[in-house]
């Protein structure tokens, strides 16, 4: 559905984006990570066409979006940070005015744009002036612009900015009603919001991509245990098995039991080490499992990856 591969761009001396390239499949919802001034903001303007890269190349749906701007441009949505609304416009005048631009049908246009009202909950101010609306439903407007045309590809880049707590979750049920029949690529720098939202994970640091994971994806090496003794009794005699290299206590404190995240360099062997640890101790396992990584955990290990001093 969207290809990039290896595109670079600078502004004058500053390097933007450099070298990223990864694919996006069909009703994905695909999380774009990083911190302000990494590049979210370029690569996402490059993937529309607003920009055009120093090097490499996009293609969405098939269409090379430099040598077939069109078809590929009718293939995408974008809100961007900064919704482009006209605030002496009504809504409905605005989306009308948005739906034309997209080429529909003309017979197709009233029907298209009462759609567009219904998935964006706009019906009840679709007479307002856009200027008059409040920041949460400036943003709803801006979503429904987006929608214009039934685009395959929407593009949102820092959509709950400014958002109240219920907007977000309002917001966040309308994102996931379109995955279903879009695919969705949502940049942000908030870590919650991402980890709600999306399926896999894209982190750009310093204009580099840095990451991709699928959200929820088993950490190499890592292992939940819950053991039925205390931890004093056990913790030095898990620290010495051979594939162990860190054993760290985890919440909830408990004088009976030891809930510990193992880290260790040979996976395939710690299960057998630690059967024949707590047989010889005789204490009995009562969780075994492989430790997901959190999504903050996924992005403050990218960054350790690529050199950053972090906490």
């Amino acid at each position: 559905m969207i290809c990039v591969d290896g595109i670079s761009k600078s502004f004058g001396n500053n390097l933007a984006v450099k070298d990223v390239s990864f694919c996006v499949k069909e009703n994905q919802i695909v999380g774009l990570l990083g911190e302000n001034g990494a590049g979210k903001t370029t690569l996402m303007n490059i993937i529309t066409g607003y920009l055009e890269p120093d090097q490499g190349n996009v293609q969405v749906n098939g269409c090379h979006i430099q040598n077939q701007p069109y078809q590929a441009k009718r293939s995408v949505g974008y809100l961007p940070e900064e919704p482009p609304l006209y605030p002496e416009m009504t809504v409905k005048e605005y989306l009308s005015f948005c739906i034309e631009l997209k080429e529909v049908v003309k017979d197709d246009r009233k029907k298209h744009l009462n759609e567009i009202l219904s998935v964006t909950n706009l019906h009840e101010v679709s007479h307002r002036k856009v200027g008059n609306l409040s920041h949460g439903f400036k943003q709803r407007v801006g979503l429904a612009q987006a929608l214009c045309g039934n685009p395959d590809v929407l593009l949102l880049d820092e959509p709950t900015n400014g958002l109240d707590p219920s907007q977000i979750v309002e917001f966040r049920k309308m994102v996931h009603n379109l995955s279903r029949q879009h695919t969705i690529v949502l940049s942000s720098h908030v870590l919650g919001l991402v980890q709600s939202m999306c399926q896999r994970v894209l982190i750009l640091h310093r204009g580099e991509l840095v990451a991709d994971r699928t959200i929820g994806e088993c950490a190499d090496g890592c292992f939940s245990l819950v053991l039925a003794a205390p931890p004093k009794s056990i913790l030095s005699g898990l620290r010495e098995l051979p594939s162990v290299e860190r054993v760290t206590l985890t919440p909830p404190p408990n004088s009976k039991e030891s809930h510990v995240l193992v880290e260790t360099k040979e996976p395939e062997r710690f299960p057998f080490e630690l059967s024949s640890f707590v047989s010889g101790h005789q204490v009995a396992i009562l969780e075994l499992k492989q430790h997901e990584d959190s999504l903050e955990e996924i992005y403050m290990k990218a960054l350790r990856s690529h050199g950053d001093d972090v906490l």
